[in-house]
């Protein structure tokens, strides 16, 4: 996956004075993470219709959300609905999560110490939920859930791997930044097939736009 141009500087927001000794005196936003090439990490890979697919023996990545340096690491993942969703504080302040599926809270948390970590369980019904830290309000997460477990994110190099069964799919990829694109995918027993996508810049939306 790949980002086509040259990527506006991101975002800077300036942090709190209880922050700085631990986190600097600003953070920059992370919804937009470009490597080398335009190589483009965070991309939410998954097949549609994929809960009419036979699952046994697939295993669904492990999901993580750490707080480091007062900002969510990674800042977009991918998890099954009606999981666990595990978050970290690695950081010696306190923060405060909370997630919501749009209007609906899903848990609020205070999470006051350096490495504490909680395991909370997320909505059966798959979708799209805000991550947010009530006392660092820059600090922010997306976590699309899906009731089937093919889905994966691309690293930063953007790319991924995701063992699918043969025959013939649709594979959407998802960016809380970029329009979402479905592409067919037609694949045989034993075989690897390479999948591209390239977005331009001039497709991006503010930071904060795909969270809505």
């Amino acid at each position: 996956m790949r980002l086509a141009g040259t990527p506006p500087p991101p975002m800077r927001y300036e942090t709190t004075p209880s922050a700085t000794d631990a986190c600097g005196v600003d953070v920059a936003d992370r919804s937009l993470t470009v490597g080398e090439g335009g190589a483009l990490a965070q991309v939410v890979v998954s097949l549609e219709g994929g809960a009419s697919l036979p699952a046994e023996g697939v295993t669904a990545p492990t999901t993580v959300l750490d707080q480091r340096r007062c900002v969510y690491e990674p800042a977009a993942l991918a998890a099954r609905a009606g999981t666990t969703l595990e978050v970290r504080n690695s950081d010696p302040v306190m923060h405060n999560v909370r997630a919501a599926a749009g209007a609906q809270p899903i848990f609020n948390v205070a999470m006051p110490l350096e490495g504490m970590s909680l395991r909370k369980p997320l909505p059966a019904a798959p979708g799209l939920i805000q991550v947010k830290c009530d006392v660092h309000p820059w600090m922010r997460a997306v976590v699309r859930t899906f009731d089937h477990p093919y889905f994966t994110t691309t690293d930063a190099q953007g790319r991924f791997r995701l063992e699918v069964p043969e025959g013939t799919h649709t594979v959407v990829l998802w960016h809380q930044r970029l329009p979402e694109v479905s592409k067919p995918l037609t694949v045989k027993a034993g075989e690897t097939v390479r999948l591209e996508q390239e977005w331009a810049v001039s497709q991006l939306q503010e930071a904060g736009a795909g969270q809505k």
